[in-house]
C-alpha cells in the first residue's frame, strides 16, 4: 500500500498499530464511555459497552462475543426489554469511540489510515454486536410467537369441544343419550380410553352409572357404587377431584379399576356438584387410560367444566320437570312487572304517574280499588293523591295522620301490612265515611313507597274477596311499590329540574338583555363622543371601539333570545356582519357579505369570545383587506374537523404586504384575537390562499365543547 509522503505500511502493520494504540489508551476510553453512558463508573464488566471495546482492542475471540450478544439479546427479549432502547445505547458507544479513535490516531502520514483502520473495524464489530443482539432477540420473539400459536389453537380446540358439549347438554336429545355424547367427547378430547358418568341417587345414597364411552361392568347401567366406594363413591363422599397416576396400586381404586374388563391405570375423577343457593351432588364423572399417566392442571380444569355443564343441565331439568307451573308463573308475573314497568316509566308527568300507578295496581292484583298516599313529613300525616274506583268528591281532603289506619301504620313502620274486614273495627279507617264502598269491601293490601329508605307514602289496593294474599303474590305487589315509587320520585326530580331549569333560563335571559342594554348605552356614550372629538386618530379609534362594543352586545341579544347555554356560529356571525355593516363600511363602496350556514353549536363562554374574535377579523377584511377598492366580498364560513371548530373570514381584497409575518408589527385587533383565542385554547392565522384569484384568510381554531346540534 503506498501512502501519502512515501511512507509505505502493511496491512498487518497498521492493524498492529491500531491495537498498540487502542490498547495503550484503552484507559482513555473508558472514561468516555463512562461519560456516554453517565456513570460514574465503568463500564461494568459485561456490559455492552465493556465487550464493545474489549473487541476493539482485540480482535481474536470473535465468536465469544458474537455468542455473548446473542446471549444477551434473548435475555432482553426474555425480561421484555425494548430492542431499540439496547441499539441506541450500543449507537451511543460506537459514536463516542468512534470521535476518540480520530482524536487518537492523528498523525499527518499514517493518521488517516490508522484513523480508518480503527473505524472501518469498529464498525464492523458494530455491525457484528447488532446482528448478534437482533438474532438472539428475534429468536425468543418467535419462538414465543410460535408457543402463543400454538397454544392459541389447542385452547381454540379445547373451546370447541366444550361448546360442542354445551350444545348437546341444551339439546332436545334424551338425558341418556345426551351422557353418551358427552362421555365419548370428554374422553377423545383428553385422549383418554375411557370415561364413566354416575348420578348420585340422595334416598339410595349411592351412585348409578348412567353414561360410558366403551365397555360396560358387569351389571350394565345398574352398576352402583356406595359413598366411598371405588374412585367414584371416594369423590363423591369428599366431593373434591381425585388425580391418581397409577389406580391399580390403589386398593381402594383398583377394583373398580378392573370392573369394566380392560385395567385402567391413569385416573382423573371429578365430583358433578350444582352450586346454587345450597350445594347438592349430582354424580362424578371420571377418565381414565390404560397407562400410567399423570393429567395436567388444565386438563383438570377441562373437566372441570364439562362437570359443571351437566350439573346445569341436570338441575335445569330438575327444575323443570318439579316446577313447571311454577316457572310459567313465575314468568307470567315477571312479564307482567316488566309490562307494568314500562308503562309507568313512559312519561314523567307526575300526575299522569300517579294515575297510571293506580289504575296498573288494580288490574295487577286483580282488586277493584286503589289509592295512592303522599307523605306530608313536616306535618307527619297522609293525603290522597290519586286514586282508582273511589268517589274524588268523597276522598278529597281527607288527611291520615302517620300510625292511624292501615295506611299510616305501613308508613309508620316501612312494612307492608294485611287486613281483612278492619273496616267495621277501625274507627279511624277513612273507608268507614262511605258506607256504600266500606260494605263491598273486605280486604286491604298496603305497601309503603319508599326510595333509598325516603319513604313517600303508600299505596293501598282494596279487594272485595276476603283472603290473604301468597308471599309469591305479596312480593309481586311490592316489586311493583318499589318500581312506583323509583317512577313517582323520577317524576318529581324531573318536575324540579324542570322549573328550576325555567327559573334559570329566565334570569339568564333577563341577565343577557341588561348586558346588552349596558353595552348598548356604552357604545352610545363612545359615538357621542365620537362624533364631538375633531382629531382623526381618536374618532377611528372611537369609532373601532364602538364597533367592538356592539359586536359584543349583539352575542348577548343573540343569548337572551336564543339558548342562553350556546348558540350556532353561523348566528353569531350574522349578528356581527350586521354590526360591521352598519358601522364600518364606506358609503362609497358595495361590499357583499355571505355567511354559509354552519350548524355547530357552542358554549356561552365561547359565544362571548367568538363573537369579539369575528368582529375583528370582519373589521380588519372591511378596514385593510377592502379599503379603497370600490367593491368586494366577505364570506365567513365555519367547520368541524377531529374536534376543532374551524372559522375562516375571507375577503377579496389586496390583501397584507408580503412576505407577511404574523408577529411582526400586529396591531391591537389582531393582539386582541390571539388573547381571546388563548383564553379557550384556540389559535388564530393569516394567510393568502392558493385560489386564482386569491383571497385573504384570517383563521381561527378551538376546541369544540359541546356537539348537541341546534335545529336553525
Amino acid at each position: 500500500m503506498k501512502l501519502p509522503g512515501k511512507v509505505s505500511i502493511g496491512k498487518v502493520v497498521i492493524n498492529k498499530q491500531v491495537e498498540i494504540i487502542l490498547a495503550q489508551n484503552a484507559a482513555r476510553l473508558r472514561v468516555a464511555l463512562q461519560h456516554a453512558t453517565g456513570e460514574r463508573s465503568g463500564p461494568e464488566e459485561g456490559s455492552d459497552a465493556w465487550l464493545l471495546l474489549n473487541a476493539l482492542i482485540s480482535s481474536d475471540d470473535r465468536p465469544a462475543l458474537i455468542a455473548r450478544f446473542e446471549q444477551s439479546g434473548r435475555a432482553l427479549a426474555e425480561q421484555g426489554g425494548k430492542l431499540e432502547t439496547r441499539i441506541q445505547g450500543l449507537q451511543s458507544y460506537v459514536d463516542t469511540l468512534a470521535r476518540e479513535c480520530s482524536e487518537l490516531f492523528n498523525d499527518a502520514q499514517t493518521g488517516p489510515y490508522l484513523v480508518m483502520e480503527a473505524t472501518s473495524r469498529l464498525y464492523q464489530l458494530q455491525s457484528l454486536c447488532l446482528s448478534a443482539l437482533t438474532r438472539g432477540y428475534q429468536g425468543v420473539i418467535d419462538r414465543a410467537l410460535l408457543e402463543r400459536q400454538q397454544m392459541e389453537r389447542h385452547l381454540q380446540h379445547r373451546l370447541q369441544a366444550l361448546q360442542r358439549i354445551n350444545s348437546v347438554s341444551n339439546s332436545t336429545t334424551d338425558l341418556d343419550q345426551t351422557l353418551e355424547i358427552i362421555a365419548g367427547k370428554a374422553a377423545e378430547e383428553l385422549g383418554a380410553d375411557y370415561c364413566s358418568i354416575f348420578f348420585y341417587d340422595e334416598l339410595q345414597r349411592a351412585l348409578t352409572l348412567r353414561a360410558t364411552n366403551g365397555p360396560r361392568p358387569l351389571g350394565g347401567m345398574h352398576y352402583m357404587l356406595h359413598l366411598d366406594e371405588g374412585y367414584s363413591g371416594w369423590v363423591a363422599n369428599k366431593g373434591r377431584p381425585l388425580l391418581v397416576r397409577d389406580a391399580l396400586a390403589e386398593a381402594q381404586f383398583a377394583l373398580e379399576a378392573r370392573a369394566c374388563g380392560p385395567e385402567y391405570r391413569g385416573l382423573l375423577a371429578m365430583p358433578i356438584i350444582f352450586f346454587g343457593d345450597v350445594e347438592r351432588l349430582i354424580g362424578v364423572i371420571s377418565v381414565q387410560s390404560l397407562e400410567q399417566r399423570d393429567f395436567t392442571a388444565e386438563e383438570m380444569e377441562f373437566l372441570e367444566v364439562v362437570a359443571g355443564i351437566i350439573a346445569i343441565n341436570c338441575e335445569n331439568g330438575r327444575l323443570y320437570e318439579q316446577t313447571d307451573e311454577q316457572l310459567r308463573r313465575k314468568v307470567h308475573e315477571l312479564a307482567t312487572i316488566h309490562r307494568v314497568s314500562g308503562i309507568i316509566a313512559s312519561t314523567l308527568d307526575l300526575d299522569r304517574v300517579l294515575q297510571i300507578i293506580a289504575t296498573q295496581a288494580v288490574q295487577l292484583s286483580g282488586a277493584e280499588r286503589s289509592c295512592i298516599f303522599e307523605l306530608d313529613s313536616e306535618k307527619k300525616h297522609l293525603r290522597i293523591v290519586s286514586h282508582y274506583g273511589l268517589n274524588s268528591a268523597e276522598v278529597r281532603g281527607i288527611q291520615v295522620p302517620v300510625g292511624q289506619c292501615c295506611a299510616g301504620r305501613a308508613v309508620l313502620t316501612g312494612q307492608p301490612g294485611m287486613a281483612i274486614d278492619c273496616f267495621h273495627t277501625d274507627e279511624e279507617c277513612f273507608i268507614r265515611q262511605d258506607p256504600m264502598i266500606s260494605s263491598e269491601i273486605h280486604s286491604v293490601l298496603c305497601v309503603p313507597l319508599e326510595v333509598k329508605s325516603n319513604i313517600l307514602g303508600c299505596i293501598c289496593i282494596y279487594s272485595s274477596h276476603r283472603h290473604q294474599l301468597t308471599p309469591e303474590q305479596m312480593q309481586l305487589v311490592i316489586t311493583f311499590a318499589n318500581e312506583a315509587a323509583i317512577a313517582i320520585d323520577n317524576a318529581r326530580l324531573y318536575e324540579e329540574t324542570r322549573r328550576g331549569l325555567e327559573l334559570k333560563s329566565i334570569l339568564l335571559r333577563e341577565l343577557h338583555h341588561r348586558v346588552k342594554n349596558n353595552l348598548a348605552t356604552v357604545a352610545g356614550l363612545l359615538s357621542l363622543q365620537r362624533r364631538r372629538t375633531r382629531s382623526p386618530e381618536v374618532r377611528h379609534i372611537l369609532a373601532e371601539s364602538v364597533n367592538r362594543v356592539q359586536g359584543l352586545a349583539a352575542t348577548h341579544d343573540l343569548l337572551s333570545h336564543e339558548d342562553v347555554s350556546e348558540a350556532r356560529v353561523d348566528d353569531i356571525a350574522r349578528k356581527i356582519v350586521g354590526v360591521a355593516n352598519a358601522n364600518l363600511r364606506p358609503p362609497e363602496s358595495c361590499i357583499t357579505f355571505e355567511v354559509e350556514p354552519c350548524p355547530i353549536v357552542i358554549p356561552s363562554r365561547a359565544v362571548a369570545i367568538l363573537g369579539l374574535v369575528l368582529n375583528e377579523m370582519v373589521s380588519n377584511a372591511i378596514e385593510h383587506g377592502i379599503a379603497g377598492m370600490p367593491e368586494g366580498n366577505v364570506t365567513i364560513s365555519g367547520r368541524e374537523e377531529g374536534g376543532i371548530v374551524i372559522v375562516e373570514v375571507l375577503d377579496t381584497g389586496k390583501g397584507p404586504p408580503l412576505p407577511f409575518e404574523e408577529e411582526s408589527g400586529e396591531g391591537l385587533g389582531i393582539s386582541l384575537i390571539r388573547n381571546l383565542m388563548g383564553d379557550i385554547g384556540g389559535q388564530f392565522m393569516l394567510r393568502r390562499t392558493s385560489e386564482t384569484p386569491a383571497r385573504t384568510c384570517a383563521e381561527v381554531r378551538f376546541p369544540l365543547l359541546t356537539r348537541r346540534p341546534l335545529q336553525p
